[in-house]
């Protein structure tokens, strides 16, 4: 009996031993495949992995949004050695046509997502400065992807060989360039037009609502209108949207990029994006927070005053708000980002 129990023990301490064994290889597996999924482009097994640390989880929904880490570091590290404090021209189309591309929903949930998951990572993690690079890196893509979404015409890219009132303005930017002077004119009662072959109407405008699409802000439909012969790959209207705040004023509402919503009018418009509590989310603000957001970011990340990266992102900023961060009211704002993106060619 005796004998027995000592070899029941020595088999069951033999069994612990492989066991553990085996759960710690059969760990070191799981992370090695998540790095390996990483690596190959494999986003969605990153995403669902149960071993992947917030720091893949957010490369992988960064990568999934689709964008690449190593161009976006190389697009502004070039864009900053060859800028001052002042964005050019060049600047910014790179920023629209090569560095972010065609943009839908997914895009802003998958950069929201990657946020949260650098986000999450403390600043006792020794992984905290590099997480905080990498959420400047997502933050300033998202605040260029918000601009995107609002200028892409009909091939959901901006088609900046569109150009039908020949004013040197891609024409997608223009539309929400006149859109933002327009909700900056109605509110103050003004007839103003955008100039520039560029015209809003109504000048007077309608309420909406979107009651099918449980949307719950009042709208405004606008039709932005270029003057010149529209083809079928360059349109002479655009639809935009703007909401209505609680003093009345409007603003430059931001909107889906592949959805449209059916209006208490009768007519589809461009469906608006609300947040978490139901609002309207309002287009210069949400760019202006997660450019702010991500120079912040960037500072906190960095152990040097100054690189290129954070020149690049910083002159997004002062195009922006010039006077410096948390400095120009909503309508300054808004003005300046339709000058910003004006400056397209």
């Amino acid at each position: 009996m005796k004998r027995y129990g000592v070899h029941l023990l020595i088999l069951v301490g033999t069994m612990l031993i492989f066991s553990g064994c085996s759960n710690k290889n059969s760990n070191e597996a799981c992370v090695h495949q998540a790095s390996m999924d990483l690596d190959a482009g494999n986003y969605d097994a990153v995403i669902a992995s149960s071993c992947a640390d917030a720091m893949q989880k957010g490369a992988a929904y960064f990568g999934r949004s689709g964008f690449d880490t190593t161009l976006v570091i190389n697009t502004y590290d070039k864009l900053g050695v060859n800028s001052s404090q002042t964005m050019t021209t060049s600047d910014l189309t790179v920023y629209m046509t090569s560095l972010v591309g065609s943009v839908n929903d997914n895009t802003l949930n998958d950069l929201d997502s990657a946020s949260t998951e650098y986000e999450d990572i403390p600043n006792t993690s020794d992984l905290y400065k590099n997480a905080q690079f990498n959420l400047s890196l997502v933050e300033s893509v998202k605040g260029l992807s918000f601009i995107k979404f609002v200028i892409s015409d009909v091939t959901g890219t901006l088609n900046t060989a569109c150009d039908i009132n020949s004013n040197g303005i891609a024409d997608g930017a223009d539309a929400e360039a006149c859109t933002l002077i327009a909700a900056s004119n109605i509110s103050t009662d003004s007839t103003v037009t955008c100039g520039n072959n560029t015209d809003y109407s109504p000048k007077t405008p309608v309420d909406i609502t979107f009651p099918a699409d449980n949307k719950q802000g009042t709208y405004s439909g606008l039709v932005i209108t270029l003057s010149g012969t529209a083809t079928a790959s360059c349109p002479s209207a655009y639809k935009k949207l703007l909401y209505k705040d609680s003093s009345g004023a409007y603003w430059a509402a931001t909107t889906s990029a592949n959805l449209t919503c059916t209006g208490s009018d009768g007519n589809d418009w461009p469906c608006p994006l609300e947040d978490q509590n139901g609002l309207p989310i309002d287009l210069a603000t949400s760019i202006n927070t997660s450019v702010n957001d991500a120079v912040e970011s960037l500072s906190t990340s960095l152990t040097t005053t100054s690189t290129t990266v954070q020149t690049s992102i910083q002159n997004i900023q002062a195009q922006i708000c010039p006077a410096g961060p948390q400095q120009c009211t909503q309508a300054q704002i808004s003005i300046n980002l339709a000058d910003y993106l004006r400056t397209i060619q």
